[in-house]
């Protein structure tokens, strides 16, 4: 058996408050990793970073009304509408002017003076106008009428109008395509879309009104989360070990007043399960009792006590069979609840060690060997213990282990653990690694056990041995 010794382990309550502390924060990280918050930064990041988001930023922050083509346009009406012809069309239009020289056209009056000087120019005229009575005649009263006409103040605006320019004008941009070009332009920039896009162009905060620039915003107000930068640190520092390769398969924490007979049972496992009975192997000098099992709610704690009671022992020869105890002890396993091949199993303990008791925290599978030892206090004070693993050679059981020292372990709780892979076992103080193997691996699944025992003929024990569990979790590795 070679003897392992070490440097101090860390103290207790402070290993344990940082790996609870990693643990919190690895649970925070995974929940941030998953957050609306991260997915929204990752989905503007994408965004903001596209070619098309920044030509657009770029657009709005350089181009005004003047490069558009609606200014184009809104110029060209300016240049249209102060044209000399449309100026004196739409004047002229205003005044009412065309529209009494177009009533006029269609009167009577105007068709009558027309008539009238057709008849003046006839031969027919002529030759009444050399006869004798003239003045008594109907073309003479059409000779009146028509000089009547001629001096009629609306034939006369008439005349007047149709032979001046600005009538001219008039004419020949009505219902011209020049004419509806300015009209279909007028209605154009009159519009309340135009009005309303010139009117957003010329805003000088334009790009600050922007939906972009309220993406831009809510992104770097994102960046400065304090959630998020915690996460960019944290991810950066990557100080999480092992643990984001754990995932958490059974614990106790001991927190009832009772122990949970669903998690536990108090006996070793063959004889719950075949008897329903509870009995110690031949050599053992004690006998298993549920009262020496204690839950105050924070913790559990197994005695051993100067107690006689009758119960039954395992012989290879005779079987089960009757045997008095001077001794009473207790024993928990997850035999019928949890086993597991192959990952982390660790407890909170604390011994009182009271030679020859021994505590262990071991693991077995379907038969009593292999074993894993992650402690077994055999020696005369808790300044050391074994670690190891218990074989079948062929000849009997074999035990590879070594001593570990390195701390009273009675003066306090210790976190003990192991880590069990297919190609070794390690072994585990407060986090510091104390004993590994590499050869004769158990590879069947296996359950955890918290026992103390007597294998040695004793009068009586001096003081109160025990072993106190604050919590027990195991471990297997995700996925």
């Amino acid at each position: 058996m070679a003897l392992f010794t070490l440097r101090k382990y860390p103290v207790t309550a402070k290993y344990e408050a940082e790996q609870e502390d990693i643990k919190t924060n690895y649970q925070r990280f995974i929940a941030y990793t998953h957050s609306d918050e991260l997915k929204r930064i990752k989905e503007l990041e994408i965004l903001i970073n596209t070619s098309d988001f920044k030509k657009k930023v770029e657009t709005l922050k350089k181009e005004r009304f003047k490069d558009t083509a609606a200014y184009r346009q809104l110029k060209k009406y300016h240049t249209q509408k102060k044209s000399s012809e449309l100026k004196r069309y739409f004047k002229y239009q205003a005044s009412g002017m065309a529209q009494k020289v177009e009533e006029i056209a269609k009167s009577d009056k105007l068709k009558e003076l027309a008539d009238l000087n057709e008849y003046i120019r006839s031969s027919e005229f002529n030759s009444a106008k050399q006869q004798k009575g003239f003045k008594k005649t109907e073309a003479f009263q059409k000779l009146k009428r028509h000089k009547a006409l001629k001096k009629d103040k609306d034939i006369k605006l008439y005349n007047k109008q149709v032979n001046s320019s600005n009538y001219k004008n008039y004419q020949h941009i009505h219902n011209s395509e020049r004419l509806k070009q300015f009209h279909e332009l007028e209605k154009e920039v009159s519009a309340e879309k135009f009005i309303a896009f010139k009117k957003e162009m010329e805003d000088k905060k334009r790009f600050q009104k922007s939906e972009e620039y309220s993406l831009i915003q809510e992104y770097q107000k994102l960046l400065k989360s304090p959630d998020y930068n915690w996460y960019l640190k944290t991810e950066k520092r990557n100080n999480f070990g092992d643990i984001a390769q754990w995932e958490l398969c059974f614990d106790d924490n001991f927190e009832t007043k009772q122990l949970n007979k669903e998690k536990w049972i108090t006996a070793y496992y063959w004889g719950k399960a075949l008897l329903n009975k509870t009995y110690v192997l031949d050599n053992e000098r004690q006998f298993f009792k549920d009262t020496n099992i204690c839950i105050n709610g924070g913790g559990a704690q197994i005695s051993t006590k100067n107690e006689k009671v009758a119960g039954l022992a395992w012989t290879t020869q005779h079987g089960f069979v009757p045997k008095e105890f001077d001794f009473t002890s207790g024993l928990i396993s997850t035999g019928q609840s949890h086993r597991q091949l192959y990952g982390k199993f660790e407890a909170k303990v604390k011994v009182n060690q009271v030679q020859p008791v021994q505590h262990a925290f071991w693991m077995v599978g379907e038969k009593m060997a292999p074993q894993i030892d992650i402690f077994r206090f055999e020696d005369a004070n808790a300044k050391s213990f074994t670690a190891g693993t218990q074989l079948l050679n062929g000849k009997g059981a074999e035990r590879i282990s070594k001593t570990v020292t390195g701390a009273s372990f009675d003066k306090g709780y210790y976190i003990y653990s192991l880590e069990w892979t297919q190609d070794r076992i390690s072994w585990f103080i407060n986090g510091v690694k104390v004993n590994e193997q590499t050869q004769n691996i158990p590879s069947s699944p296996m359950y955890i056990v918290f026992s103390s025992h007597l294998t040695e003929d004793v009068e009586q024990l001096k003081d109160d041995p025990s072993m106190t569990l604050e919590w027990v979790r195991c471990y297997r590795i995700k996925n």
